[in-house]
């Protein structure tokens, strides 16, 4: 009894603390916070509808900090309903919980994140990806026929929010999959599987319908074209722009190679003595994104309306058609940049490994002993690999991407160490 109250009063104290560091820090506006406020073209609908909600609710001048209050209130219920379900599936030692509150509640009080501070879409994201997580526990675990769709409609709300939780609709498939082929229960699961294979198409329909409501453009683009142009056009050379047959694109090409050159953006500028050539990609991402291929590419199109949707359009749409055919040219110099990427986002070479190695080894103690903690392990693992492959395709693997997963080998640790305390209080005492 007393280590419960002890429990309660630290698990307070922490929340408390959190609290009081919130209020110190106070709103922090972020340049992309007026593209959620301005509903643009680029940007996915949910987190801005529910920036707009509250806007209309307190005025242009109150908002932001009922918004931080909010995501607050969101996230503490969010790491309370994991933690519940959690203790419930692996009968976790009180003394515990006040550990993984740390580990889950940690983007809050980090400096580099400040997810409740700041007026941007992590503030939603983050607590909706630990509901999300928390339904897929519970199905995998508890076999509650309503938590399926209950874990459907909080991946279809996340995709609202943020487009990148597509990594999960790959893991999601593997479960459905998996556990259709052990049951035999076609019916039960086709649905689902369906369901699933469906949502990137109702997610696009709902962000078309969304910007024709708002813009009058029945269109879904979120600068895909702008992201995945990068890596390849990274490492190219002054002379690629001869794989493409239209004088245009070779323009096209050619002048934002210039413009990449003069301002020193590409590989053939990295320092090799103090820097990498991933450090190098990772500082000008947004130099090469924004700078060159979204502002010099739109003038380019468009010189009489560069900030046009027409534009914006019009040159997503270009480096969709010119990405491919650069990315086959460079494909090796792509592959070692991506597995560099890849490398960054696990935080090194040996990260890789370890994580690969629980990965494999949950797996198999899965499979040999049909260890709870072992498949939790296996199925958060798939989540990190996903999550991060998807990133690093398209985008530079910095730390708000992967804030999503980095909690998860630590609460792994957490537990395990649980499963070996109730193990040693099973032991029986020798007799000698």
């Amino acid at each position: 009894m007393q280590y419960i109250v002890s429990n309660h009063i630290h698990r307070i104290f922490l929340y408390l603390l959190i609290c009081i560091y919130v209020i110190w820090v106070g709103v922090v506006i972020e340049p992309d916070t007026i593209s959620y406020v301005g509903f643009s073209l680029i940007t996915p609908p949910g987190y801005g509808t529910f920036l707009f909600i509250f806007r209309k609710l307190f005025g242009e001048d109150h908002y932001y900090p009922i918004i931080v209050f909010v995501q607050l209130i969101l996230s503490f219920i969010s790491c309370w309903y994991l933690i519940k379900t959690i203790r419930k599936v692996f009968a976790l030692d009180k003394r515990l919980l006040i550990l993984i509150d740390v580990m889950l509640l940690a983007p809050i009080f980090i400096p580099e994140y400040l997810i409740v501070n700041r007026i941007v879409t992590q503030g939603l994201a983050y607590p909706c990806f630990l509901i999300i997580t928390t339904f897929l526990i519970q199905y995998v675990f508890l076999n509650s026929r309503r938590t399926s769709v209950w874990l459907l409609l909080s991946v279809f709300a996340g995709l609202l929010i943020r487009t990148q939780f597509f990594f999960i609709i790959p893991v999601l498939l593997l479960v459905f999959g998996y556990q259709w082929y052990v049951t035999k229960n076609f019916r039960k699961f086709i649905v689902l599987i369906i369901a699933l294979l469906l949502m990137p198409m109702t997610i696009s329909l709902a962000q078309k319908t969304f910007n024709y409501v708002v813009h009058g453009r029945y269109i879904n683009i979120s600068s895909t074209g702008l992201q995945v142009m990068i890596m390849p056009f990274f490492v190219a050379d002054a002379e690629d722009y001869k794989i493409y047959d239209d004088p245009k694109t070779q323009e096209y090409y050619k002048q934002m190679y210039q413009v990449a050159v003069d301002r020193k953006l590409l590989d053939d500028f990295y320092v090799p003595v103090n820097d990498n050539v991933f450090h190098h990609f990772d500082y000008n991402f947004v130099n090469i994104s924004y700078g060159v291929f979204s502002k010099e590419g739109r003038k380019f199109l468009m010189p009489s309306n560069p900030d046009s949707h027409e534009a914006l359009i019009a040159n997503d749409k270009f480096l969709m058609d010119m990405w491919l055919p650069l990315l086959f040219d460079n494909f090796w110099k792509c592959l070692d940049l991506f597995y560099k990427n890849v490398a960054h986002a696990f935080g090194g070479f040996y990260m890789i490994w370890l994580s690969l190695l629980i990965l494999i080894g949950a797996l198999f103690i899965w499979k040999t002993y049909n260890e709870k903690l072992a498949l939790l392990a296996f199925v958060l693992m798939l989540l990190t690999f996903s999550n991060i492959l998807l990133i690093c395709i398209v985008q530079h693997s910095i730390d708000r991407y992967m804030i999503y997963h980095q909690w998860m080998i630590p609460v792994l640790f957490i537990l395990l160490l649980n499963e070996i305390n109730k193990r040693v209080d099973n032991i029986p005492e020798s007799n000698n």
